[in-house]
This record gives C-alpha cells, sequence and structure tokens, in this order.
C-alpha cells in the first residue's frame, strides 16, 4: 500500500456545475492555490448541469480514469450544501476522490478497490467558519490542497460506515431484445445509453437486429460520427465503449426530441 506522504499527488482535477459565468470555480483555484502553489489543477469541466448528481458522476466516470496514479479528484456537484449531507474524503488504489455524499461518486464505488473512505469533520483544515452555502471553497478545496502536501488520510476525520450509492441501472436482457436507456447527454447532443459494446457483440452473434428508439428503427451499427448524411441519426460505438446514438453533423438530442431516462431496444428481425 502506498504511503501518501512519500508520494504526495501533485494533480488535483475539479468537475463541478458552477458553469463559466460566475467566479465560483476560480474562486476554489485561489484556495487550492494559497495552500499549495505548486499544485497542478486541470478542469474536467464545470459545465454539469446544475444540480444534477447524476450527471456529475456518469461524467466524473467516463474522464477519470485517463490521469496519473494519486491524482486527486474534487467533484462538487452539491445541491444538498449545508444540509446533513456528508462530506467525503475516498481513497482507491489508484486515485483519492473528494466530494459530497450524494450519489456522485457512485460509480467510483463500483470501479474501484475502496481502501479507505472518511468523514471530512477536522476544521483546522477549513477556512474560518465554513459558509452553510460554499463548502465547497470553504471545506473541500482546502482540503484536496492539503491532501497534495501529504497530510494523511487519518488526519481529515473518522472512517465513514456508509455512503449513498445510486442504484446503477442496467439494460433488460430478454430473448430477443435488450431494453435500455438513455443516461447521459452529451455538449453534442449524442445519446448514450447504458447499453455497452459486449452484450451489443454478443446480441448481435445470434441474428442481425435494428436499434429502436421513439418509433424509429436503425438498421446498423456505423463506425463513427462521418457515416451518413447530415442530421442522419446514426448508432454507434462511443468513445466510452458504449452505444450511442447521434445524428451526423447534428444534435441527437434535439432531432428526436430526447431525454434522459427514455427507452431504447435492440430487437432482432426474427
Amino acid at each position: 500500500m502506498r504511503n501518501p506522504k512519500k508520494t504526495s499527488p501533485r494533480i488535483i482535477t475539479l468537475l463541478t456545475d458552477f458553469g463559466i459565468k460566475s467566479g465560483y470555480a476560480g474562486c476554489i483555484k485561489g484556495v487550492i492555490s494559497s495552500i499549495n502553489p505548486k499544485v497542478q489543477m486541470v478542469d474536467i469541466t464545470h459545465q454539469i448541469n446544475p444540480f444534477d448528481v447524476w450527471e456529475g458522476c456518469f461524467v466524473l466516470s467516463e474522464f477519470y480514469p485517463y490521469f496519473p496514479e494519486d491524482t486527486i479528484h474534487l467533484v462538487i456537484v452539491d445541491p444538498g450544501v449545508g444540509g446533513p449531507r456528508k462530506a467525503l474524503l475516498v481513497r482507491t488504489e489508484r486515485y483519492f476522490f473528494i466530494g459530497p455524499d450524494n450519489g456522485v461518486l457512485s460509480y467510483v464505488f463500483e470501479k474501484e478497490k475502496i481502501l479507505e473512505i472518511k468523514n471530512i469533520t477536522r476544521e483546522k483544515y477549513f477556512i474560518g467558519k465554513p459558509s452553510p452555502v460554499f463548502h465547497a471553497r470553504d471545506i473541500f478545496a482546502p482540503v484536496a490542497a492539503y491532501l497534495s502536501l501529504g497530510v494523511e488520510l487519518g488526519e481529515f476525520g473518522p472512517d465513514a460506515k456508509e455512503c449513498f450509492k445510486f442504484k446503477i441501472k442496467l439494460p433488460e436482457i430478454l430473448k430477443d431484445e435488450i431494453s435500455g436507456e438513455i443516461i447521459h447527454i452529451d455538449s453534442f447532443g449524442n445519446l448514450i445509453t447504458n447499453i455497452d459494446k459486449n452484450l451489443v457483440d454478443t446480441f448481435a452473434k445470434k441474428d442481425s437486429f435494428d436499434i429502436v428508439f421513439k418509433g424509429k428503427r436503425i438498421k446498423k451499427i456505423s463506425l463513427s460520427y462521418f457515416e451518413g448524411k447530415r442530421n442522419e441519426i446514426l448508432a454507434l460505438i462511443g468513445s466510452s465503449g458504449l452505444l450511442e446514438l447521434s445524428a451526423s453533423e447534428g444534435d441527437a438530442q434535439k432531432l428526436l426530441l430526447a431525454k434522459v431516462g427514455d427507452r431504447i431496444k435492440l430487437e432482432h428481425k426474427g
């Protein structure tokens, strides 16, 4: 087991729903830099839809694995700020995660080997008396900065006994049908499903199939976005390894009037 003091993490990523109009993201960067001026900060995104904890959870899961070992991932999508939800510090085999206990770390608990989880309670690592509406500035950011300096996890608070986790939605697999749903819509309007490539490949071995969404049938899996005419709806395996619906040089969400939670099916032609 690695020693955080000997291998002090030097990268902190930021994922929030703060947007880019207000100065909140810049503020937490200022806090971190004031405590550890040498740390490297990387923005994953500040454009999570406001209060959308599930979107933050999914986007985090898509991008955190591409960072070096010992990266600290600071995740702030926190509609319950100031309420009873806990503040968490999670150590896995490869990374550290800091964020509210509201489900935003659900995929981390699903995918990573968890070594330690702490409730962040030690006020000596906070900034003054924390504002009940800005824990990102007064609690999460300074804790991330001190952690990057090598402060031991046990210094930040006691072990967390339970954490809130979303129930990860899996597709329903029937004899001649797979029923899934849209779990994320990216900034290009691509509709990302919970049906992965392995499931598609296994289903395809049995017989040819159609992809059915809102009454529209798509007959094949395309290789990439370049296929098809402008605004033609395509099905393909995205960079996440999940089936998605896209529009060639267009916005599938707008064209299909789609939303997260909409159902999608793979049906054998029989």
